[in-house]
């Protein structure tokens, strides 16, 4: 996604624009949120116009009564359109790009955040491929390998094994990221691990 121009990113983002849920308190601090103007306020509380709004997500952080949410229906619609903008952004650079993931301060929520929370599993150290889609499955894998820490945004799945990413996020696959990315020609899921530092 980094690699995409904002239009781009705004594509991508598009399929999942935000809800409003009953119990809306028509407080109006979604409205100033929003960069479109894609919201206003009835006898009802806040409407959308989805003509408009470019699901920036904005009013979902903005909202004090947290009824503003992702459309969860459309998460793998976004996962598989983040996986093509992957592709295309490397898919005329064959034997020229190398990835690197940093298994660091692992965070409940997305990096585009301007916060952050704490790591729900210790640091692991970086990892380095030419494939990045065994590169995502290496990581994955080595995430859920590890005990997560309890006082954090994991609700559960915090032992050896378990699927950390649903401990956090119950409504998203992240396996599928990686079979779309084998699916599509972005990369390949088997993996080996060369450990060449002193731990791993």
């Amino acid at each position: 996604m980094g690699c995409a121009a904002a239009p781009g990113k705004i594509e991508q983002h598009e399929c999942v624009k935000p809800v409003i849920i009953e119990g809306c308190a028509s407080c109006g601090t979604c409205i100033e949120s929003c960069p479109e103007n894609a919201l206003h306020i009835t006898d009802e509380g806040a409407k959308m116009n989805y003509d408009k709004c470019i699901a920036c997500n904005n009013c979902i952080f903005a909202c004090p009564n947290s009824l503003i949410k992702l459309n969860w229906d459309k998460m793998d619609e976004f996962i598989e359109r983040m996986t093509e903008y992957a592709l295309g952004a490397v898919q005329s650079k064959k034997g020229k790009v190398g990835y690197m993931n940093f298994l660091m301060n692992i965070t409940p929520d997305c990096d585009c955040l301007p916060w952050s929370d704490r790591p729900i599993v210790p640091d692991i150290g970086i990892l380095v491929s030419n494939d990045p889609v065994a590169l995502d499955a290496a990581s994955y894998d080595l995430v859920n390998h590890q005990k997560g820490f309890e006082n954090s945004l994991l609700h559960h799945n915090y032992h050896e094994g378990q699927d950390k990413f649903k401990g956090v996020w119950d409504r998203v696959d992240g396996h599928l990221q990686l079979r779309y990315g084998r699916e599509i020609g972005l990369g390949n899921l088997k993996y080996d691990l060369i450990n060449i530092g002193s731990e791993i």
